[in-house]
């Protein structure tokens, strides 16, 4: 595979680059350029949905609720699922989770996760976890709070790429582990759930750059996790 800002491949923060032809996609009149710049990450969700099998009458969980569980979010919403709760440690990006749709937000750091799930579905647990932290904590409580049956996808790369998690309780279960590698055939159908306005991509975008402070951008999307959900660099062509 050959992506963009993948070494050895450069990224494009310049005003023009070439690209094959069969790989653009043509926005529709009602798609902004900001939103199709943050269709790349929607796809991801959207692959993550539909690995989990997402569909109406769930329950879910996003651990995570940086750009990509977000988006994850967003896109289990707009395939039907009316239910999702987000979980982080940073309350400021939760409060965004909210404004963008999420149903309730846990922040792990001051509330038992298990007894607010518990609460949250009367006991009956989870049904689709998307996993996007890369953490082995929030990888185990996620075998924790699902349903028997239930399926958990990991899209987060833990930083060690081993985890130790409770094998004997996922078997209990019966759940499914399903895993997201970036996303195949998915633009058509993000394009489309933004021009419907099913996906609100408009408002993930908390920063916007222009492309002469394309350093400051960089430092910042670093160091202020908190404020910065989702930067964009504006290109003037």
């Amino acid at each position: 595979m050959v992506f963009f800002a993948t070494p050895p491949v450069d990224g494009v923060f310049q005003e023009y680059a070439t690209h094959p032809a069969e790989l653009c996609f043509r926005l529709p009149e009602n798609v902004s350029n900001l939103e199709g710049a943050l269709i790349e990450p929607l796809a991801v969700g959207f692959h993550a949905a539909n690995q989990g099998g997402a569909h109406a009458g769930q329950k879910a969980v996003v651990f995570g609720s940086g750009c990509i569980g977000l988006v994850c979010m967003m896109a289990l919403k707009a395939e039907g699922i009316s239910e999702v709760i987000v979980v982080d440690v940073i309350q400021k990006r939760l409060e965004k989770a909210l404004e963008l749709g999420a149903t309730a937000v846990i922040n792990s750091s001051t509330e038992n996760l298990v007894e607010r799930i518990n609460e949250l579905t009367g006991g009956e647990g989870i049904d689709l976890s998307i996993e996007t932290a890369g953490m082995e904590v929030t990888t185990r409580q996620a075998i924790e709070i699902a349903r028997k049956g239930a399926t958990i996808v990991l899209v987060g790369y833990s930083k060690r790429g081993e985890l130790t998690l409770p094998v004997s309780l996922f078997i209990d279960k019966e759940l499914t582990f399903k895993s997201v590698f970036r996303y195949r055939h998915i633009y058509p159908m993000a394009i489309e759930a933004v021009a419907n306005g099913r996906v609100n991509l408009k408002d993930l975008a908390t920063h916007v750059f222009d492309l002469d402070n394309i350093q400051e951008a960089m430092d910042r999307s670093v160091s202020d996790k908190a404020d910065i959900v989702k930067a964009v660099v504006r290109i003037k062509a």
